[in-house]
């Protein structure tokens, strides 16, 4: 079952592009879905966000935002679903 992240971003920001990379390539290694949520298309997401982006909230298990680092996402995302009975992944 795939576990999903929201993606707070806005339009032409490197760091935005930069995580969406990420993400994509993180999904080749977990069961993880992500929605982009352009804070640009809500005035109380671009005043309470537009100097935190990205930000990718993840229930109360973590909360990145900035320059998110890849390992630390990583790891994060390793905790996660290694204490998940559902999670196996593919070479098993």
């Amino acid at each position: 079952m795939a576990r999903s992240i929201k993606f707070y971003t806005r339009p032409k920001y490197l760091l935005c592009d930069e995580v969406r990379i990420l993400l994509n390539q993180l999904r080749k290694e977990y069961p993880l879905d992500f929605e982009e949520v352009n804070i640009l298309e809500g005035p109380d997401l671009s005043e309470r966000s537009k100097y935190e982006i990205p930000v990718l909230p993840y229930s109360d298990q973590f909360h990145f935002q900035g320059g998110i680092n890849a390992k630390r996402l990583r790891e994060r995302l390793d905790q996660i679903f290694d204490s998940s009975p559902s999670f196996h992944s593919g070479s098993e």
